[in-house]
């Protein structure tokens, strides 16, 4: 029966790489280095394993199952109603794929879960394999722990850019990370103290101390619900003695790091942790539920959180730091069901948890013996209740998600009752090899339709560099590869009308083109960039970045007939899908400001006025929205400028210069403004403030060696644009005033300076 045990070894060996691999698993080769790669990954391993038991089943003629009716009901109804939650998604193509919205909540990656539950249930027939896939996923999950270790403390082993910062890691986020090596905690615990080898110890040591090193809450709270299980069930005798008094001191331990959070001398430095407030999620859940039946049953779709938050998040968060921030996940990962699954995929998800919970302590309190395979399922145990604990508390990544579905499979392991299905007719055998086939070629086509996809983020990857590095022409190239491999992904489009533009203004710069040429070759360009950003819209008209990309397209191109009026409908639509963001509003009153001058240059008086009233009505909307919005602050001055009123203008931006005396953006409009007045020491004064401030600010030492010039002060000058010059080097406009300087003429002769417009912008926004 060789074939049998070939087909063995492909079943048990690509579950225990899946078991092993996922935690530490990553591809260098694209934007998502952990969740899309880990994605492909679980989906590769699980058909092998997948292919290796069916092919068992036949050949022993025989289908061996483990079942239990209505567990498995269950899971399939959450999978059913997944489905349908999917389905009517706002975006159901990237909620059945997750890419590139979430790689861990999509239609695709629960199957693969549930797939990989399966297996791994009827794939292990005894403790001692399910004991060695333990194993597997504790050495895994202390590697990714060391790994981690290194990160932290500045010991960057990996040559890749991306991994030269001391948060990044295999498991995700640090604060993830802690959590999943807290939820693996109670198993390695009991494991050690039952088995007593060097290895179990380690282990431990690891996952306790990077705990600690961390210090984060939601990992304590973890860790305290996973010694509470143990030592409830300690007290029963189900656990040895030197454990119980170990739980006790873990236990003292974790309430002290969790009231009292404390640095040491010696611990890393942590980045802040920083998602939306419960309060905040709950309002947003709300307001999704009221938007009709279909939302409050089953959600706004998989991966849909960006969308729900970005449309019914608090205008008070406006006055955090992160107002501009949109989060793809919310502070609570069972939350986050309620809100793109709807009533039917939570109540499911939490109904089928407190079922196998149910069991699982039925099962260990009327067992009254002392097995390991009792004493690992108490560790799946309270590995779990620590998983339904912290669902109420953090978002859940890719590997979390995993972690959770491995501890899942682990209790049903031991909730399960084997049943036996003979394939002794031609007909059963027919009909399972029929089945085995189709599996198979759906199975290759997945792989091959997601190595497809995955090569498509390689080369947008490509494209970002290359447009990072200047190199429109080949950022170009591989973004519409890109585009090509994977149509379905609006934001390869919108990047791709983002450069489009910038290679249709490159092209009007280009002096060897004639007349002819650059009108011709500024026209494609432009052509193409609008193609493009209608397939984005096309594709997902419910993404408010789509919409800011296409304003910010059309705003360029103002002067052209209907570009304003097209820019200013982009804004008007994303303020509806964003509507307590004041980016939108601002950018509509600088449009308005933008047709206000090019009415000027046809002497349209009358559109020129009312155009400037609207700039002012829609920058008062986006300073109501958020008081300290510097670009508004700014345009309005603008708007009093263009109107006459200069000296309205000036004084706006004083009063809001004291309001925010740190605020760099505004004390370098308001020192333009005294340029532009030729109050020359004024501006002075506020550009030398400005470079105090932040001495690397490269536009406020610009302006600061124009003012010196200005006044005849041409070594100052000299010396602010050399400090200029070795910030940009590559500046050409910078080399040539320095020549000029040096040459004793004024910094300005042949030169038209740049000079950006202060703004705040979203990720989108390519500048």
């Amino acid at each position: 029966m060789r074939v049998v045990s070939y087909f063995n070894k492909l079943n048990k060996i690509s579950l225990y790489l899946a078991i092993f691999l996922i935690p530490i698993f990553f591809l260098p080769f694209a934007q998502s280095v952990l969740g899309y790669p880990k994605q492909i990954l679980l989906l590769f391993l699980v058909f092998l394993s997948l292919i290796g038991w069916l092919g068992k089943q036949l050949i022993q003629g025989k289908i061996i199952l483990k079942e239990n009716k209505l567990l498995y009901f269950i899971l399939l109804l959450i999978l059913f109603l997944f489905f349908f939650s999917t389905v009517f998604s706002l975006w159901p193509v990237a909620s059945f794929w997750g890419w590139p919205l979430s790689t861990a909540d999509n239609f695709f990656a629960l199957f693969s879960f549930l797939l990989l539950v399966f297996l791994f249930v009827n794939t292990f027939q005894t403790e001692r394999e399910v004991f060695f896939a333990v194993l597997l996923l504790l050495i895994s999950g202390a590697v990714a722990g060391l790994f981690l270790l290194f990160q932290l403390y500045g010991v960057f082993i990996l040559p890749f850019d991306f991994s030269q910062t001391f948060s990044f890691n295999t498991l995700g986020s640090v604060y993830q990370a802690a959590i999943f090596l807290a939820i693996l905690l109670p198993i390695s615990l009991v494991l050690a103290f039952r088995i007593k080898k060097p290895i179990f110890w380690l282990i431990l040591l690891i996952l306790l101390g990077l705990i600690i090193l961390i210090d984060f809450n939601h990992a304590w709270i973890v860790l305290l619900l996973g010694i509470l299980t143990l030592a409830i069930f300690g007290l029963t005798g189900k656990i040895r003695a030197g454990l119980t008094t170990f739980l006790m001191a873990l236990l003292v331990l974790s309430i002290f790091f969790l009231f009292f959070p404390l640095r040491f001398a010696g611990f890393p430095v942590l980045p802040l942790q920083v998602s939306p407030g419960l309060v905040s999620e709950i309002g947003i859940l709300k307001a999704v539920y009221t938007e009709g039946i279909k939302n409050t049953l089953l959600g706004s779709g998989p991966g849909t959180f960006i969308f729900d938050y970005s449309q019914y998040r608090s205008p008070l968060l406006n006055l955090t730091l992160f107002w501009g921030t949109r989060f793809s996940s919310g502070s609570s990962e069972f939350l986050d069901w309620f809100i793109t699954k709807g009533l039917f995929g939570g109540i499911s998800l939490l109904f089928f948890l407190g079922l196998i919970i149910y069991f699982s302590i039925k099962g260990l309190t009327s067992q009254p013996s002392n097995r390991l395979g009792d004493e690992m399922r108490l560790g799946f145990l309270a590995s779990a209740i620590a998983l339904v604990g912290v669902g109420f508390l953090s978002p859940f990544n890719f590997s979390l998600w995993f972690l959770f579905w491995v501890i899942v499979a682990g209790l049903l392991f031991y909730n399960l009752k084997t049943r036996e299905i003979n394939l002794d007719s031609q007909f059963r055998r027919a009909v399972f090899s029929a089945i085995i086939l189709a599996i198979i070629i759906l199975g290759l086509a997945l792989l091959l339709f997601q190595g497809q996809k995955y090569l498509a983020e390689v080369n947008y990857d490509k494209g970002i560099k290359f447009s990072q590095q200047g190199d429109i022409d080949r950022a170009i190239n591989f973004t519409q590869r890109a585009s090509l491999f994977n149509h379905s992904v609006d934001i390869y489009w919108r990047d791709l009308a983002q450069l489009y533009l910038a290679k249709a203004n490159l092209i009007a710069q280009d002096q060897e083109l004639t007349a002819e040429q650059k009108r011709r070759l500024t026209q494609e360009n432009i052509a193409s960039g609008v193609q493009s950003l209608n397939q984005a819209i096309t594709l997902i008209p419910f993404n408010v970045a789509n919409w800011n990309v296409r304003g910010f397209f059309y705003r360029n191109l103002i002067g052209i007939p209907e570009a304003g009026e097209i820019a200013l409908e982009s804004y008007r639509r994303a303020t509806e899908l964003e509507p307590a963001s004041p980016f939108p509003y601002g950018e509509m009153g600088r449009v308005y400001i933008l047709m206000a001058q090019d009415f000027s240059q046809k002497q349209m008086e009358k559109e020129r006025e009312e155009a400037l009233l609207l700039a002012i009505k829609n920058l008062e909307k986006a300073i109501e929205l958020k008081g300290d919005y510097a670009p508004a602050h700014y345009l309005i001055a603008v708007a009093y400028d263009q109107q006459g009123r200069e000296e309205e203008a000036i004084s706006r931006l004083e009063e809001i210069k004291n309001i925010f005396p740190q605020d760099i953006g505004i004390s370098f409009q308001l020192g333009m403004l005294y340029w532009r007045k030729e109050k020359l020491d004024r501006a002075q004064g506020e550009f030398e403030r400005i470079i105090k401030l932040n001495p690397d600010y490269s536009n406020g030492r610009y302006m600061l060696g124009l003012v010196y010039d200005k006044k005849g002060e041409k070594e100052a000058a000299i010396e602010q644009f050399e400090k200029v010059a070795k910030l940009n080097p590559e500046n050409q406009e910078v080399a040539k005033i320095l020549e000029n300087l040096k040459g004793g003429l004024p910094a300005l002769q042949g030169i038209i300076p740049s000079q950006p417009p202060i703004g705040e912008v979203p990720p989108e926004i390519q500048q």
